[in-house]
């Protein structure tokens, strides 16, 4: 039975209550498809056996489909909103995006990964998401340690692995692949983990966690690393979770408070531990040459590159100005992306995007708001909003194609259907340009089914 997550930073943007939320799907649901929750470290996660995945709210980012366990290594990190994140390997984004969503878009999370075609999947999810706590780079994880010695205050480090946490879904062939390499994993796995200590504060804290039941990439490799680093097992306050491994317990006795996931019908294998920075400990500094330093400009609101433009998209979409200096901004070659306010050092490591995409220039008319920015300002927009009135145009909407509407001309109009703030879009003699990305229109939703 797959588990699913809401996103409350949704949620809140639109003013929609989680239960009655769950109570509305629930209603539309057969008995054997009704949703099951509980909560562990305040997080409330679900499941049913019904493909939430062609829900429009799954399309707009109020539902994640993600399994339990990966979602308690995430909940083991227990990120604060003022602390500084990383998270080393990560995408497609689901660890992540949950971090993002228990520091209430707050703060700063460094989502770093190794593999470009990966991180494709991660910018997608943060932004059907609305992550705006988040800036993503492409590095070697092991290579960029040396530029931030002692600087985060919490890392998660989830590695490539064998992967034998869940059998179903991974291909005979894989496995058979993945356990020939395994010498060649868990170096990797060793040399991410030191990594990881490098960039840590003292008193910081790092999770690793695996989604594979080998002692070699888990209990075996952790007892290595404690034997050499500063580093002593911490046992996670989750009271609704028992970190007791009784398998790690017999190669060193406080690997008893990490835990050990077996695979179920429905859940995955997972490893996870927490482990706390007692004190520094010296190590070689090589500066990688290759890595180049960011030529990512960041400003604040009151900037004379940034304040004009954010003048135009308050005057078109009716936002109180003052709004805009909880945010910093990056300009890219027409467009604007906007992120949560952080002090994070962006000259240190080059950035492929921080935040979301916020606005892009039409050389006509001016500064047009994302619609993935419409859905996460969403209350804040007091202007030129179209209300959807029927199933019809929601859908032509949403495939990107011309709806009629009964609305003035304007270059600047926002799209909602019910509670839901869809997306940008243009009005020319009472038809409704859509705006909404490519990437997130698919024949997959079943429309008859909104909550």
């Amino acid at each position: 039975m797959p588990h699913f997550r809401l996103n409350k930073l949704k949620l809140k943007a639109v003013e929609l209550d989680e239960n009655e939320f769950i109570s509305k799907l629930n209603n539309f649901l057969p008995s054997e498809h009704k949703i099951k929750k509980e909560i562990i470290g305040g997080i409330s996660i679900y499941k049913t056996n019904f493909p939430v995945g062609k829900l429009l709210e799954h399309a707009l980012g109020y539902i994640y489909i993600q399994s339990k366990s990966s979602m308690l290594s995430a909940i083991t990190l227990s990120p604060k909103k003022n602390e500084k994140v990383l998270d080393l390997c990560s995408a497609p984004g689901s660890k992540t995006t949950l971090i993002a969503e228990m520091m209430n878009n707050e703060g700063f999370i460094l989502a770093n990964e190794i593999s470009l075609d990966r991180i494709k999947a991660l910018m997608f999810n943060v932004d059907r998401l609305g992550i705006l706590n988040t800036t993503i780079s492409n590095n070697d994880g092991i290579r960029i340690a040396n530029l931030f010695p002692d600087y985060f205050d919490k890392i998660l480090v989830d590695p490539p692995c064998t992967a034998l946490g869940d059998t179903r879904f991974t291909p005979k062939k894989q496995i058979e692949r993945n356990l020939s390499r395994i010498d060649n994993l868990t170096q990797i796995q060793y040399q991410l983990l030191v990594a990881a200590a490098k960039m840590v504060k003292v008193g910081g804290e790092i999770v690793y966690s695996t989604c594979t039941t080998t002692l070699e990439e888990n209990e075996y490799l952790i007892d290595k690393f404690i034997t050499k680093y500063p580093f002593e097992i911490t046992k996670p306050e989750i009271s609704e979770l028992k970190f007791e491994n009784y398998t790690g317990r017999n190669i060193r006795t406080d690997l008893f408070h990490s835990v050990r996931i077996d695979p179920t019908d429905d859940d995955e294998g997972f490893f996870i531990i927490k482990l706390k920075k007692s004190d520094e400990f010296s190590y070689d500094k090589q500066k990688n040459k290759e890595l180049k330093s960011s030529n990512t400009e960041i400003y604040f609101y009151d900037s004379k590159k940034i304040s004009s433009i954010l003048n135009q998209i308050s005057i078109n979409y009716g936002i109180d100005e003052n709004f805009w200096k909880s945010f910093l901004f990056v300009l890219r070659s027409g467009d604007i992306f906007f992120s949560a306010l952080n002090d994070f050092d962006y000259s240190r490591l080059k950035i492929l995007r921080t935040g979301i995409k916020l606005a892009t220039l039409d050389k006509k008319s001016g500064w047009r708001l994302s619609s993935n920015a419409v859905q996460i300002l969403s209350k804040h927009i007091q202007k030129n909003i179209i209300e959807l009135e029927t199933k019809e145009q929601l859908i032509t909407y949403f495939m990107g194609h011309k709806t009629k509407v009964k609305f003035h001309d304007s270059d600047f109009v926002t799209v909602k259907y019910g509670n839901y703030y869809l997306g940008s879009g243009k009005v020319r003699d009472s038809i409704l340009l859509s705006y909404f990305p490519r990437s997130r229109r698919t024949t997959e939703i079943d429309f008859s089914l909104i909550v």
